[in-house]
């Protein structure tokens, strides 16, 4: 897919709808139009197959998980495992169901999932936020985001993604333009995280932040 080929808009609507930022772009959708996997760049054959095969594996995998959850309408790990997966794919909708009934079903979060269900929620909020067509939607789904990122922080600190929700936070804030609370989450992380990896990324956004806040 290209979007500067303007004779076929549906390109330009692919690549907002997915979130697609490099081209060639491959994208691997479900027959319900579905994000299963996505690939930028050139590749060879060889190079592909193994793409390929692991969007084929992902779908199979999917398609076990939905067997299983018919079968067991109330299991909370189902539930949740089923709505993570529907919003990687950026189909929110699909997902919020089955994400509300797995929050309803494990509030202690035996199933260890809740993190990872808010954070993913956040993160297709945010994508959506990117693509938005006007400034309201956008605002709109950055504001969902946040609120998704915040649980995972604070309701959740022993959690693995605690951290990377706290990034995330950063990020959004400001994608949102709201400079003053990236820099203060992004400072707070710098300073406490132990992860080499969360710590560079943040101190990179730091400073690009700060330059968009004007500030040293």
């Amino acid at each position: 897919m290209n979007p500067e080929i303007t004779e076929r808009p549906i390109n330009e609507e692919t690549r907002s709808r997915y979130g697609v930022a490099a081209f060639p772009a491959v994208l691997f959708l479900s027959p319900d139009g579905g994000l299963i996997q996505k690939a930028s760049g050139f590749m060879l054959p060889e190079q592909f197959s193994p793409i390929m095969e692991s969007a084929l594996k992902k779908e199979e995998i999917f398609m076990a998980q939905l067997a299983e959850l018919e079968k067991m309408p109330e299991d909370a790990k189902l539930n949740a495992q089923v709505a993570i997966t529907y919003f990687q794919r950026m189909q929110i909708e699909k997902g919020l169901p089955l994400s509300e009934k797995a929050i309803k079903l494990d509030p202690k979060n035996s199933t260890e999932l809740i993190p990872n269900l808010h954070n993913q929620l956040g993160l297709a909020y945010a994508t959506k936020g990117e693509t938005a067509g006007d400034a309201k939607e956008m605002a709109t789904y950055y504001e969902r985001a946040i609120t998704h990122f915040k649980t995972v922080v604070d309701k959740y600190p022993d959690s693995d993604l605690n951290q990377p929700a706290q990034y995330y936070l950063g990020v959004t804030y400001a994608l949102s333009s709201d400079y003053d609370s990236a820099i203060s989450v992004l400072e707070k992380l710098v300073h406490h995280t132990r992860d080499e990896n969360i710590k560079q990324n943040a101190e990179a956004m730091l400073t690009r932040v700060k330059g968009l806040a004007g500030t040293n």
